[in-house]
């Protein structure tokens, strides 16, 4: 068993790896990056750091959230592993479940966000379908 952070967005939802996930937030003022790819929505500061902000919405093809049509604010998870530290907005923050990875059924990959997003696989957990995420990456490499 594993520990994970249930989210949505739009009406899927997906599972990240609690050891990944820093810390969750509401999110905050996000400057535009010129240039930048539509996937980043910009940068911001985070603990005495400028880190990167990704849009989930926009990995997954999706259209952009919008704060008007629902009551409900994104949250942003701040995923740091070895190789990358940056924020990523979703919709909404489901529950932290422990799941059994034996369980998880391989999916093919989809293709237009398998350099972003890679996926394990897909689990049952109560009556919905859940993404399993293996890791996220951002679209530009960071320098070093």
């Amino acid at each position: 068993m594993e520990d994970y952070i249930v989210f949505t967005v739009g009406d899927n939802y997906y599972a990240l790896g609690v050891a990944s996930i820093q810390r969750i937030i509401q999110v905050p003022s996000v400057t535009a990056i010129p240039n930048a790819h539509p996937m980043v929505e910009g940068m911001m500061s985070y603990e005495n750091r400028v880190i990167k902000v990704a849009d989930f919405r926009a990995m997954m093809g999706m259209e952009r959230f919008d704060e008007q049509a629902t009551s409900k604010s994104q949250k942003l998870l701040i995923y740091q592993t070895e190789e990358a530290f940056f924020g990523i907005k979703v919709d909404q923050i489901e529950d932290i479940k422990s799941l059994d990875c034996s369980e998880l059924k391989h999916v093919d990959r989809l293709e237009a966000n398998t350099c972003f997003v890679e996926m394990d696989g897909v689990m049952e957990v109560g009556d919905r379908l859940v993404n399993v995420i293996k890791s996220v990456t951002l679209p530009m490499k960071e320098k070093a």
